[in-house]
């Protein structure tokens, strides 16, 4: 199983409760044995040689190792290795590396810090190809490159991916978007931060199944045109969308959902535009799917105005 993780009370990233509660319960804690019997993998971005990656002292140098190895071992017909969790941890300030590939069936894990970010980042905007299922991310700095891109960009083969207390970062230059899902299914956002400016969205829908989605307790306060955008071809079961508790600004519409699929309960949204009295101007949704969000705007009259608008008879 390779040596397990020992951490200095330090220089370690403590989670807040709140992000322990949403993270799933197969990852009971960062300072515990894995829990599932899986491999623990480590990555220290300031090392020069990289070696075995089953401790520090033996460290990956690239977070690119650590997946290669972690899908050899995922992959395992002995001790019915497919049905446990792989965790990667990840230290160094910034590595610079564009992922063309996401770990399977395994968490990776910011520890350490760098400048003020009690957490490491990744410089790069990252497209992953081929199997990527179940991928969970947990306190990292998502540092993209300016470009005409998102800084993530996920398909149909990266299924399950989930985002926990991590930044997505435009402050280097402007982006697309933060994340752009496309016909991948499962994708939750959980206490996340967007930072800089977004032209497209900070987090954009495409055509094809979106089930299971979840956007939960982040703060999108950074500048995008929208805050999240579906496509009218996203699909999935009814019920499965949920945007819920969520701080949002935005230049123009707050959520512009084609689909009206998505939940949407228990946010503030901000918007530079007059939302005028039906909210319109900052809220295309289905209103038959919201409850107990308020809505401000930067023009018009608006002020922390209740969506949907309440109508009693």
């Amino acid at each position: 199983m390779g040596e397990r993780i020992t951490i200095d009370r330090d220089d370690s990233y403590v989670p807040t409760q709140k992000q322990m509660q949403d993270i799933d319960t197969n990852f009971t804690s960062v300072f515990a044995v894995n829990p599932s019997g899986g491999q623990d993998y480590y990555v220290d971005g300031n090392v020069t040689t990289s070696g075995t990656g089953l401790s520090w002292s033996t460290a990956f140098s690239t977070i690119a190792a650590a997946i290669a190895a972690s899908d050899i071992s995922i992959a395992l017909a002995a001790n019915r290795w497919w049905a446990r969790r792989n965790r990667i941890f990840v230290v160094g300030d910034t590595l610079t590396e564009t992922l063309v590939k996401f770990p399977t069936k395994c968490d990776v894990i910011g520890v350490g810090a760098y400048d003020t970010n009690p957490m490491p980042g990744i410089v790069g905007n990252h497209v992953p190809i081929g199997e990527s299922y179940s991928t969970r991310f947990i306190n990292i700095d998502f540092v993209g490159v300016a470009a005409a891109a998102p800084i993530t960009t996920l398909g149909s083969t990266v299924g399950g991916c989930e985002f926990h207390g991590c930044i997505m970062d435009a402050a280097a230059g402007t982006l697309t978007s933060g994340i752009l899902a496309t016909a991948s299914m499962g994708l939750k956002v959980v206490g996340c931060d967007f930072r800089g400016t977004f032209a497209t969205s900070y987090i954009s829908y495409g055509a094809g199944n979106a089930a299971r989605t979840a956007i939960t307790g982040n703060r999108m306060i950074g500048t995008a045109a929208a805050g999240v955008i579906c496509d009218s071809g996203m699909t999935g079961t009814t019920g499965s969308h949920l945007m819920n508790d969520n701080v949002i600004y935005a230049t123009g519409l707050c959520v512009d959902d084609n689909a009206d699929l998505f939940f949407i309960t228990d946010n503030k949204f901000f918007t530079d535009a007059d939302p005028t009295a039906t909210l319109a101007g900052a809220m295309d949704a289905d209103s038959t799917k919201g409850a107990n969000n308020r809505v401000t705007g930067g023009a018009g009259t608006e002020r922390n105005a209740p969506w949907p608008v309440e109508v009693i008879s």
